[in-house]
């Protein structure tokens, strides 16, 4: 679960449980002292967590799809995690390489080249971990366990009594509908969507590609469909959608879009987008 470009989203969500992991061992900055960490981050996510503990002055390098917060176009950008550009990183003299649990992430030769630490961040609870983890490694714990405690906090919750059945989606082709991914259960934004107010309409965990044909869609039958882009485009996003009339979400006009670059990326700025979601499931549930 994990926006960078849709076609990076796709490959990480079915990667990401496999593979065997690079590991550094943590060691707190001594007290008082900086002790010149020096991190290069290869995943927004992360990068976004880092800054949102105040840990961002350590990060001396960022992958090329971090454009957030503000400060990331500061950072030399070095390449992604499946692409890394190696020159680059070893020019910055990491102590320490971030980056997301993914088969396809060049441990090997980032370990080469500086301690590296891959840590897992698809559900909440390997979020929450992660943060905590990360805040230990940068000297930030409290601020890293106020952020791993809100989390657990305002996501980690049970769908609610009568809550609407919703499809939620990432739309790239509003011309198209040949193939549907859609926001998994066991996910940091499956979590959002819960704390919204919704109950996930593929109501079981999903380790595998989160991908879903027309006609299971149309099984499925959920009453809210919600579609999730990086930016609006030309045209209706949810004119592919309109012809799926077997929907009753489509027949009685329970459907909806929300540009959210939030979306793409399971960084602290989920709680923006469970607050979006949640007035968009008030709007359209079933009186």
């Amino acid at each position: 679960m994990r926006l960078w470009q849709i076609a990076t989203f796709a490959v990480l969500a079915a990667l990401s449980t496999f593979g065997a992991w690079a590991v550094v061992r943590e060691r707190p900055p001594p007290a008082g002292k900086p002790d010149g960490t020096r991190i290069v981050s290869l995943s927004p996510s992360i990068t976004e967590t880092l800054f949102a503990i105040g840990a961002g002055e350590r990060l001396v390098g960022v992958s090329d799809y971090c454009n957030h917060p503000a400060e990331t176009a500061k950072r030399p950008h070095v390449g992604t995690g499946l692409t890394p550009s190696y020159e680059a990183i070893a020019r910055l003299t990491p102590t320490l390489i971030v980056s997301e649990k993914n088969a396809n992430v060049r441990a090997g030769e980032l370990r080469a080249l500086a301690p590296t630490l891959l840590l897992p961040w698809l559900s909440l609870g390997e979020i929450a971990d992660s943060v905590r983890r990360l805040g230990r490694l940068t000297g930030h714990e409290r601020e890293a366990g106020a952020l791993a405690g809100r989390l657990l906090h305002e996501l980690g919750v049970l769908p609610r009594a009568g809550a609407p059945r919703v499809l939620l989606v990432l739309g790239y082709d509003p011309s198209r509908l040949d193939e549907v991914w859609f926001i998994r259960k066991n996910s940091l934004h499956g979590a959002a969507l819960n704390a919204a107010g919704g109950r996930n309409a593929v109501d079981e965990a999903v380790t595998g590609l989160p991908q879903l044909s027309i006609q299971r869609v149309i099984e499925l039958d959920p009453d809210i469909v919600i579609v999730l882009v990086l930016q609006h485009r030309a045209g209706d996003p949810l004119a592919a959608w309109r012809r799926l009339e077997p929907l009753r979400a489509v027949r009685e006009g329970r459907l909806s879009v929300i540009q959210a670059p939030e979306a793409f990326a399971n960084s602290p700025r989920i709680f923006d987008l469970t607050e979006r979601l949640a007035r968009e499931i008030e709007r359209l549930r079933p009186r």
